[in-house]
Protein backbone atom coordinates (compact mmCIF):
# COMPACT_ATOMS: atom_id res chain seq x y z
CA UNK A 1 0.00 0.00 0.00
CA UNK A 2 1.35 3.36 -0.78
CA UNK A 3 2.51 5.34 1.69
CA UNK A 4 -0.17 8.13 2.70
CA UNK A 5 1.00 11.84 2.96
CA UNK A 6 -0.19 13.95 5.91
CA UNK A 7 -0.02 17.61 5.76
CA UNK A 8 0.43 19.03 9.14
CA UNK A 9 -0.28 22.61 9.01
CA UNK A 10 -0.20 23.74 12.53
CA UNK A 11 3.24 24.76 14.18
CA UNK A 12 3.89 22.01 16.95
CA UNK A 13 6.66 21.93 17.78
CA UNK A 14 7.20 21.46 21.90
CA UNK A 15 11.34 21.22 23.29
CA UNK A 16 12.52 21.38 19.76
CA UNK A 17 10.55 18.28 18.50
CA UNK A 18 7.17 17.68 16.98
CA UNK A 19 5.11 14.78 19.16
CA UNK A 20 2.39 14.67 16.26
CA UNK A 21 5.44 14.69 13.48
CA UNK A 22 7.13 11.84 15.19
CA UNK A 23 3.58 9.66 16.04
CA UNK A 24 2.76 9.70 12.41
CA UNK A 25 6.06 9.21 10.93
CA UNK A 26 6.25 6.05 13.62
CA UNK A 27 2.77 4.58 12.19
CA UNK A 28 4.12 4.46 8.90
CA UNK A 29 2.80 7.85 7.17
CA UNK A 30 4.78 10.32 5.04
CA UNK A 31 4.30 13.64 7.60
CA UNK A 32 4.84 17.10 5.97
CA UNK A 33 4.77 20.12 7.20
CA UNK A 34 3.41 23.64 6.00
CA UNK A 35 1.65 26.38 7.48
CA UNK A 36 -1.13 26.95 4.95
CA UNK A 37 -2.61 30.16 6.72
CA UNK A 38 -6.34 31.35 7.48
CA UNK A 39 -7.64 30.57 3.80
CA UNK A 40 -5.21 28.56 1.68
CA UNK A 41 -4.48 31.96 0.61
CA UNK A 42 -2.28 31.18 -2.67
CA UNK A 43 -2.55 29.14 -5.51
CA UNK A 44 0.79 27.35 -4.89
CA UNK A 45 -0.35 26.39 -1.73
CA UNK A 46 -3.82 24.94 -2.70
CA UNK A 47 -2.01 22.88 -5.32
CA UNK A 48 -0.25 21.09 -2.62
CA UNK A 49 -3.54 19.76 -1.53
CA UNK A 50 -3.58 17.61 -4.65
CA UNK A 51 -1.49 14.47 -3.28
CA UNK A 52 -2.41 14.92 0.59
CA UNK A 53 -4.50 12.03 1.97
CA UNK A 54 -5.27 14.05 5.93
CA UNK A 55 -4.22 16.88 6.93
CA UNK A 56 -3.66 17.59 10.83
CA UNK A 57 -5.33 21.55 10.62
CA UNK A 58 -5.28 24.76 12.12
CA UNK A 59 -7.98 27.81 11.82
CA UNK A 60 -7.33 27.14 8.20
CA UNK A 61 -10.86 27.20 6.13
CA UNK A 62 -12.41 24.34 4.48
CA UNK A 63 -14.97 24.67 1.55
CA UNK A 64 -15.97 23.94 -1.37
CA UNK A 65 -12.85 25.82 -3.18
CA UNK A 66 -10.54 23.59 -0.70
CA UNK A 67 -11.99 20.56 -1.31
CA UNK A 68 -11.82 21.05 -5.13
CA UNK A 69 -8.16 21.15 -5.22
CA UNK A 70 -7.79 18.27 -2.57
CA UNK A 71 -9.15 14.89 -4.31
CA UNK A 72 -6.85 12.52 -2.40
CA UNK A 73 -8.12 14.03 1.07
CA UNK A 74 -9.90 11.78 3.34
CA UNK A 75 -9.37 13.41 6.95
CA UNK A 76 -9.44 16.67 8.39
CA UNK A 77 -7.94 16.36 11.68
CA UNK A 78 -8.46 19.84 13.20
CA UNK A 79 -6.20 20.66 15.92
CA UNK A 80 -8.41 21.92 18.37
CA UNK A 81 -12.06 21.92 19.33
CA UNK A 82 -14.15 24.40 17.29
CA UNK A 83 -14.54 23.86 13.68
CA UNK A 84 -16.86 27.09 12.70
CA UNK A 85 -13.99 27.47 9.51
CA UNK A 86 -14.66 23.72 8.34
CA UNK A 87 -17.80 23.61 5.73
CA UNK A 88 -19.50 19.93 7.49
CA UNK A 89 -21.98 19.59 4.41
CA UNK A 90 -19.61 20.00 1.77
CA UNK A 91 -17.04 17.40 3.57
CA UNK A 92 -19.46 15.17 4.78
CA UNK A 93 -20.79 15.38 0.50
CA UNK A 94 -16.76 15.00 -0.47
CA UNK A 95 -16.45 12.21 2.12
CA UNK A 96 -13.73 13.77 4.25
CA UNK A 97 -13.47 12.51 7.53
CA UNK A 98 -13.69 15.75 10.00
CA UNK A 99 -12.67 15.17 13.98
CA UNK A 100 -11.64 17.39 16.75
CA UNK A 101 -10.20 17.49 20.38
CA UNK A 102 -12.16 17.98 22.73
CA UNK A 103 -11.11 18.20 26.84
CA UNK A 104 -7.54 18.46 25.94
CA UNK A 105 -7.87 22.50 26.62
CA UNK A 106 -10.17 22.90 28.82
CA UNK A 107 -8.16 23.65 32.01
CA UNK A 108 -6.26 25.97 30.26
CA UNK A 109 -9.18 27.72 28.54
CA UNK A 110 -10.34 27.97 32.21
CA UNK A 111 -7.58 29.40 33.69
CA UNK A 112 -7.55 32.11 31.34
CA UNK A 113 -11.15 32.80 31.67
CA UNK A 114 -10.04 33.19 35.46
CA UNK A 115 -6.65 35.25 34.41
CA UNK A 116 -9.06 37.42 32.32
CA UNK A 117 -11.78 37.59 35.48
CA UNK A 118 -8.73 38.68 37.84
CA UNK A 119 -7.36 41.15 35.90
CA UNK A 120 -10.75 42.90 35.28
CA UNK A 121 -12.31 42.97 38.83
CA UNK A 122 -9.06 43.81 39.95
CA UNK A 123 -8.14 46.69 37.81
CA UNK A 124 -4.35 44.51 37.52
CA UNK A 125 -3.73 46.06 34.11
CA UNK A 126 -5.17 49.39 34.87
CA UNK A 127 -3.21 49.66 37.87
CA UNK A 128 0.10 48.50 36.20
CA UNK A 129 -0.49 50.87 33.83
CA UNK A 130 -0.39 53.48 36.13
CA UNK A 131 2.39 52.16 38.25
CA UNK A 132 4.77 51.69 35.11
CA UNK A 133 4.01 55.29 34.01
CA UNK A 134 5.26 57.10 37.27
CA UNK A 135 1.97 59.17 37.57
CA UNK A 136 0.20 59.79 40.71
CA UNK A 137 -0.65 56.26 42.37
CA UNK A 138 -4.69 56.09 42.47
CA UNK A 139 -5.23 52.48 43.14
CA UNK A 140 -8.44 51.36 42.20
CA UNK A 141 -11.09 49.96 44.51
CA UNK A 142 -12.04 45.98 43.22
CA UNK A 143 -14.55 43.71 43.94
CA UNK A 144 -13.94 40.38 45.89
CA UNK A 145 -14.91 37.15 43.61
CA UNK A 146 -17.26 35.57 46.28
CA UNK A 147 -19.11 38.49 46.11
CA UNK A 148 -20.16 38.08 42.72
CA UNK A 149 -22.61 35.99 41.05
CA UNK A 150 -20.47 33.60 37.48
CA UNK A 151 -22.90 33.35 35.11
CA UNK A 152 -22.31 30.61 32.74
CA UNK A 153 -23.57 30.83 28.83
CA UNK A 154 -22.44 26.85 27.91
CA UNK A 155 -21.00 24.40 30.10
CA UNK A 156 -19.97 21.57 28.41
CA UNK A 157 -15.65 20.65 29.09
CA UNK A 158 -14.39 23.92 29.30
CA UNK A 159 -17.80 25.08 31.72
CA UNK A 160 -16.99 22.78 33.63
CA UNK A 161 -13.34 23.36 34.48
CA UNK A 162 -14.34 27.42 35.19
CA UNK A 163 -17.22 26.04 37.74
CA UNK A 164 -14.54 24.04 39.62
CA UNK A 165 -12.50 27.22 39.53
CA UNK A 166 -15.55 29.33 40.81
CA UNK A 167 -15.97 27.10 43.95
CA UNK A 168 -12.93 27.99 45.09
CA UNK A 169 -13.02 31.08 44.53
CA UNK A 170 -16.44 31.14 46.72
CA UNK A 171 -18.28 31.97 43.99
CA UNK A 172 -21.97 31.61 43.62
CA UNK A 173 -22.25 29.80 39.94
CA UNK A 174 -25.48 29.67 37.60
CA UNK A 175 -25.79 28.08 34.70
CA UNK A 176 -27.59 27.87 30.79
CA UNK A 177 -27.20 25.53 28.90
CA UNK A 178 -30.15 24.44 26.72
CA UNK A 179 -28.48 21.29 25.61
CA UNK A 180 -26.55 19.69 28.51
CA UNK A 181 -27.69 17.50 30.79
CA UNK A 182 -29.43 19.66 33.83
CA UNK A 183 -28.48 16.85 36.48
CA UNK A 184 -25.42 17.04 36.09
CA UNK A 185 -24.58 20.40 36.02
CA UNK A 186 -26.77 21.04 39.32
CA UNK A 187 -24.52 18.08 40.95
CA UNK A 188 -21.51 20.71 40.13
CA UNK A 189 -23.50 23.02 42.93
CA UNK A 190 -24.86 25.57 40.24
CA UNK A 191 -28.41 26.68 39.49
CA UNK A 192 -29.91 25.94 36.10
CA UNK A 193 -31.35 29.43 34.47
CA UNK A 194 -33.24 30.43 31.87
CA UNK A 195 -30.88 32.89 29.63
CA UNK A 196 -33.03 36.43 30.54
CA UNK A 197 -32.92 35.16 34.43
CA UNK A 198 -29.31 34.70 33.77
CA UNK A 199 -28.32 38.14 32.70
CA UNK A 200 -30.59 39.60 35.71
CA UNK A 201 -28.58 37.67 38.08
CA UNK A 202 -25.05 37.30 37.25
CA UNK A 203 -22.22 39.87 37.88
CA UNK A 204 -19.90 38.01 35.52
CA UNK A 205 -21.20 35.96 32.28
CA UNK A 206 -18.57 33.64 30.83
CA UNK A 207 -19.71 32.49 27.37
CA UNK A 208 -18.55 28.74 26.78
CA UNK A 209 -20.07 27.39 23.81
CA UNK A 210 -19.84 27.03 19.81
CA UNK A 211 -20.32 29.62 16.84
CA UNK A 212 -22.85 28.04 15.14
CA UNK A 213 -25.43 29.83 12.69
CA UNK A 214 -27.41 30.01 15.87
CA UNK A 215 -25.23 31.08 18.10
CA UNK A 216 -23.42 33.72 15.91
CA UNK A 217 -24.17 37.24 17.65
CA UNK A 218 -25.75 35.66 20.49
CA UNK A 219 -24.24 38.61 22.50
CA UNK A 220 -25.94 41.69 20.97
CA UNK A 221 -27.64 44.83 22.05
CA UNK A 222 -30.33 43.26 23.53
CA UNK A 223 -28.46 40.21 25.50
CA UNK A 224 -25.93 43.69 26.26
CA UNK A 225 -28.84 45.57 27.77
CA UNK A 226 -30.28 42.74 29.36
CA UNK A 227 -27.71 42.30 31.75
CA UNK A 228 -26.76 43.76 35.58
CA UNK A 229 -25.46 47.17 34.95
CA UNK A 230 -21.91 47.47 35.98
CA UNK A 231 -21.19 43.51 35.32
CA UNK A 232 -18.82 42.08 33.44
CA UNK A 233 -18.58 39.90 29.95
CA UNK A 234 -15.75 37.13 29.79
CA UNK A 235 -15.44 35.49 25.87
CA UNK A 236 -12.78 32.73 25.58
CA UNK A 237 -14.76 30.79 22.95
CA UNK A 238 -15.14 32.60 19.67
CA UNK A 239 -15.50 36.24 18.66
CA UNK A 240 -18.23 35.52 16.05
CA UNK A 241 -20.31 34.98 19.12
CA UNK A 242 -20.27 38.68 19.85
CA UNK A 243 -21.92 41.77 18.11
CA UNK A 244 -18.77 44.22 18.49
CA UNK A 245 -20.59 46.93 17.54
CA UNK A 246 -22.98 47.07 20.28
CA UNK A 247 -20.27 45.72 22.80
CA UNK A 248 -18.39 48.82 22.42
CA UNK A 249 -21.57 51.00 23.05
CA UNK A 250 -22.40 49.41 26.23
CA UNK A 251 -18.76 49.61 27.57
CA UNK A 252 -18.36 53.31 26.46
CA UNK A 253 -21.68 54.05 28.17
CA UNK A 254 -20.97 52.26 31.36
CA UNK A 255 -23.78 49.80 31.18
CA UNK A 256 -20.84 47.09 31.63
CA UNK A 257 -17.88 48.08 33.70
CA UNK A 258 -15.50 45.91 31.31
CA UNK A 259 -14.81 42.55 29.15
CA UNK A 260 -12.20 40.21 29.18
CA UNK A 261 -11.93 39.04 25.87
CA UNK A 262 -9.39 36.49 24.27
CA UNK A 263 -11.55 36.29 20.97
CA UNK A 264 -12.47 38.72 18.44
CA UNK A 265 -14.90 38.33 15.09
CA UNK A 266 -11.25 39.29 13.26
CA UNK A 267 -8.06 38.05 13.73
CA UNK A 268 -5.44 40.32 14.44
CA UNK A 269 -8.11 42.62 14.91
CA UNK A 270 -8.48 45.29 12.38
CA UNK A 271 -11.89 47.60 12.34
CA UNK A 272 -14.18 47.53 14.80
CA UNK A 273 -12.43 44.82 16.69
CA UNK A 274 -9.59 47.11 16.98
CA UNK A 275 -11.79 49.46 18.74
CA UNK A 276 -12.75 47.26 20.62
CA UNK A 277 -9.67 46.21 22.53
CA UNK A 278 -8.46 49.44 22.42
CA UNK A 279 -10.80 50.68 24.73
CA UNK A 280 -9.82 51.09 28.63
CA UNK A 281 -12.46 48.82 30.02
CA UNK A 282 -10.91 45.85 27.69
CA UNK A 283 -8.84 43.39 28.67
CA UNK A 284 -7.59 41.69 25.76
CA UNK A 285 -5.28 38.43 24.56
CA UNK A 286 -4.74 36.70 21.07
CA UNK A 287 -6.54 33.75 21.22
CA UNK A 288 -4.00 32.08 23.54
CA UNK A 289 -6.75 29.89 25.44
CA UNK A 290 -5.09 26.99 24.67
CA UNK A 291 -1.26 27.99 24.33
CA UNK A 292 -0.07 25.95 27.15
CA UNK A 293 2.64 23.32 26.81
CA UNK A 294 0.56 20.15 28.30
CA UNK A 295 -2.63 21.29 26.33
CA UNK A 296 -1.07 22.07 22.91
CA UNK A 297 1.18 18.53 23.29
CA UNK A 298 -2.57 16.94 24.26
CA UNK A 299 -4.13 18.69 20.99
CA UNK A 300 -1.30 17.62 18.85
CA UNK A 301 -1.27 13.96 19.72
CA UNK A 302 -4.99 13.50 20.16
CA UNK A 303 -5.02 14.75 16.15
CA UNK A 304 -2.60 12.61 15.38
CA UNK A 305 -4.19 9.85 16.42
CA UNK A 306 -6.93 10.19 14.47
CA UNK A 307 -5.27 9.83 11.64
CA UNK A 308 -3.42 6.87 12.66
CA UNK A 309 -6.81 5.54 13.47
CA UNK A 310 -8.75 6.00 10.59
CA UNK A 311 -6.21 5.30 7.65
CA UNK A 312 -6.25 2.05 10.06
CA UNK A 313 -9.93 1.25 9.34
CA UNK A 314 -10.85 2.22 13.26
CA UNK A 315 -13.35 5.03 13.79
CA UNK A 316 -11.59 8.12 15.26
CA UNK A 317 -12.40 8.78 18.73
CA UNK A 318 -14.28 12.48 17.93
CA UNK A 319 -16.21 12.91 14.75
CA UNK A 320 -18.03 15.68 13.90
CA UNK A 321 -19.34 15.01 11.05
CA UNK A 322 -20.85 11.31 11.97
CA UNK A 323 -22.71 11.21 8.83
CA UNK A 324 -19.76 10.34 6.54
CA UNK A 325 -18.87 7.10 8.20
CA UNK A 326 -20.38 4.15 7.02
Amino acid sequence: MDKKRILISVRAEFDGGSPVRTLLREAGFEAIEEYGGPDWADDETREKLADIDGIVAGNERFDANTLANAGRLRIVARYGVGYDRVDLAQCTHAGVVVTNTPGTMAPAVADLAFGLLLALVRNICADDAQLKSGGQLKPPIGADLESLALGLVGCGLIGTEVVQRAAGFGMTTVVHDPWADTERIRALGCEVLSLEQLLQRADVVTLHLPLTEDSAELVDARFLSSMKKGSYLINTARGGLVDEAALVTALQDGHLKGAGLDCQVTEPPVGISRELVGLPNVVATSHVGSMTMSARRKMALMAGQSVVDFFSGRTPQHVVNTAVLP
